[in-house]
């Protein structure tokens, strides 16, 4: 069966996931955490991809990024092919680091670019890993309510949405949404292909 071919254009934003094979780890401590986020910092400026949200979750990442005039698919080939080459460098590990074809979702609305953002965002606390965002440190959410500056994250696009309010009226939207987004997080997942529920990395 032929695979679906994935759609692209100039300044197209896309919700993208990336799992380990067999979904096992690709973050084993700290330092594959920060490496891999200095390799996003690179391939997002030489490729010309700006990142408004990501998180790093112990067997997969997730980014909300918007292409310019590289296609996001080479884009996230080299993010992927060259954290990979350093992880089974450091780890003496031989074969694929991640599962074969990652996944995407065109983001076509801005309400459904603020529900990927705070679904990202949320994502540890789903998991249990922690009881708020802001003390999560392998996602973009202290940078974009100003407790640091990562170097990576876009945030002007986000914040715009909330006009003067902007960081206060985010953080609400994110850790007060409530019941009323849970049809919301249940679409987000489902395209992405999570329909196992959150688990617990």
């Amino acid at each position: 069966m032929a695979r679906k071919l994935r759609i692209w254009f100039p300044g197209a934003i896309y919700h993208l996931m990336e799992r380990g094979i067999r979904r096992l780890e690709i973050f084993q401590d700290e330092f594959d955490y920060q490496v891999f986020l200095e390799i996003l910092k690179k391939e997002s400026e030489q490729k010309k991809c700006n990142i408004h949200a990501y998180c790093l979750m112990t067997n997969h990442f997730h980014l909300l990024a918007e292409s310019q005039n590289v296609e996001i698919g080479k884009f996230m080939k080299s993010l992927a092919g060259k954290y990979a080459m350093y992880y089974n460098h450091r780890h003496s590990y031989k074969g694929h680091v991640f599962e074969d074809r990652y996944k995407s979702c065109l983001v076509e609305t801005d309400e459904y670019f603020l529900q990927t953002s705070r679904y990202i965002h949320l994502n540890p606390v789903k998991a249990k890993m922690t009881e708020h965002p802001e003390d999560y440190k392998w996602s973009s959410y202290r940078t974009i309510i100003n407790l640091q500056d990562d170097k990576i994250t876009e945030k002007q696009k986000t914040l715009s949405y909330f006009g003067k309010k902007g960081v206060y009226a985010y953080r609400d939207f994110v850790e007060n949404a409530a019941q009323k987004y849970y049809i919301e997080e249940n679409e987000i997942r489902t395209g992405m292909g999570e329909n196992e529920l959150w688990l617990p990395w």
